[in-house]
């Protein structure tokens, strides 16, 4: 079997992980949300507006912090949405899950034949 073969193989595991299906219902949950739909609206626009008051040329180091502020206050309205939140939670899962594999991967390669020590959630079985 070729190392194209296998990464195909990987693709196939990893579209029927739990967690990939996971996210896929949960975005589709949320796409069809007309609340989360509204709110992720609400929110763009913000953010735009935020990010322009953000790149003025005078802008103060006291009045980034208030954009900062606001950007958080809009962040956090997202995840008061069951379907937003559920979806953020399966999409963060899923990223764990494909760093994990990364990991693996990479330790079989890199030459120091090592992942550097840090084995948070690593499951490559070198310690």
């Amino acid at each position: 079997m070729t190392v194209v073969e296998k990464a195909k193989e990987l693709g196939l595991m990893l579209a029927q992980s739990k967690e990939f299906i996971r996210m896929r219902t949960a975005e589709q949950a949320q796409i069809a949300d007309p609340e989360s739909q509204r709110l992720l609206q609400e929110y763009n626009e913000a953010r735009r507006d935020l990010v322009q008051r953000a790149s003025s040329e005078n802008v103060t180091p006291e009045e980034l912090q208030q954009i900062r502020d606001e950007m958080e206050s809009e962040q956090e309205k997202l995840k008061t949405n069951s379907a937003i939140a559920e979806y953020l939670k399966a999409v963060s899962d899923f990223n764990n899950l494909m760093q994990d594999v990364n990991s693996a991967i990479a330790f079989y390669i890199s030459p120091e034949g090592s992942c550097g020590g840090d084995c948070g959630g690593c499951e490559c079985g070198c310690h």
